[in-house]
């Protein structure tokens, strides 16, 4: 894993140690030779130390302390030289550098977001949030481990923003500007780390959704306590499903083709009505909602409801942080943003 922090320390100590070599040397024949000019002392230090040989420019030669002085600070000065010029030439051939250039790229982009989405864990779960991401057009930035999986991501998904680090890590998700993420989701490889995530996350935006996966169902309620808002458990949802195909196929089919079917560009959608909306306390049918997004509400839960009302009448009253599903597009989905929210 690229340690971004012990990159710059070693970049900072041997650019460090090369500056001591080159003006502690001159300082030394400064001691030697104090109405030479800094120029020619800098450039006796320069050739000495690179054993380039133009000559003995301040003669050296001719000054016992300063002859021995040069000698010591050619094999002091050199080892110090070489030994950095080693380090530094070793961090850019493996590739340090550009993972540095890559890191600062990331950060500054991550900085510019607001109101994005955080995928901690890019493995079997974490790459279809990334595909569904990616076709709903929304703005998402990925954390993970595993370089092999890192490599695959960014082959398959062109221009997606990945952090490589751990997500349970203060550090890193203050690289992806958590602070002003919508959302959060947590598919990590064991439910430890993502119960760990969900209260670090709850700690750092005490506002963010998080949506987190549960390897054992046993963990869903302790995974609520941490701070995720859904918890979403596959072994259970794979049950569910094999008993749904052989009692109610064609819906099975109709959920289907709104989650993954061959036509990507219409999804079952979700709105909530915003502080600002100019809809609260005006009833449904009085916004006209198929009129201005072309699309019907099909369910609709109050603030202080748990339960959803299904084809809701049109004399439903709005009210600030109600919730509307529908179905539509992404430009469908994005309108109804705009007027509810």
């Amino acid at each position: 894993m690229f340690d971004y922090h012990d990159f710059l320390r070693k970049l900072q100590i041997h650019i460090l140690l090369l500056a001591l070599a080159f003006f502690g040397g001159a300082l030394g024949f400064h001691f030697f030779y104090p109405d030479e000019s800094w120029v020619r002392l800098l450039f006796m230090t320069a050739i000495t130390l690179s054993t380039v040989g133009y000559g003995d420019v301040l003669k050296v030669e001719n000054n016992p302390g300063a002859a021995l002085y040069t000698m010591i600070l050619m094999l002091v000065g050199m080892g110090i030289v070489l030994y950095s010029i080693s380090t530094l030439t070793a961090l850019f051939v493996e590739g340090k550098f550009g993972q540095l250039l890559s890191l600062q790229s990331i950060r500054r982009r991550a900085k510019k977001m607001d109101n994005h989405y955080v995928i901690c864990g890019a493995g079997k779960t974490g790459v279809h949030v990334i595909r569904e991401m990616i076709e709903n057009e929304k703005d998402f930035i990925v954390i993970e481990t595993d370089e092999n999986i890192i490599s695959e991501i960014r082959k398959d998904f062109d221009d997606v923003l990945v952090v490589h680090g751990d997500a349970t890590s203060d550090e890193v998700l203050e690289q992806v500007n958590l602070s002003k993420a919508k959302g959060l989701v947590a598919t990590l490889a064991s439910d430890k780390d993502n119960l760990f995530l969900c209260i670090t996350a709850k700690m750092m935006n005490p506002k963010i959704e998080i949506v987190s996966k549960a390897i054992e169902f046993g963990i869903v309620n302790k995974l609520k306590r941490a701070g995720a808002d859904y918890v979403v458990c596959p072994n259970f949802i794979g049950g569910m499903r094999i008993a749904s195909e052989i009692l109610r196929p064609n819906v099975v089919n109709f959920l289907d083709s709104m989650l993954r079917g061959k036509d990507q560009s219409m999804r079952v959608g979700e709105v909530s009505v915003g502080l600002e909306s100019s809809f609260i306390n005006k009833t449904l049918a009085d916004v006209k909602v198929y009129d201005q997004c072309s699309v019907n509400v099909i369910a609709y839960r109050k603030v202080d409801q748990d339960d959803f009302i299904y084809n809701p009448p049109p004399e439903m009253t709005i009210e600030m942080g109600d919730t509307l599903l529908f179905i539509g597009s992404a430009d469908q989905h994005n309108r109804m943003e705009q007027i509810f929210s």
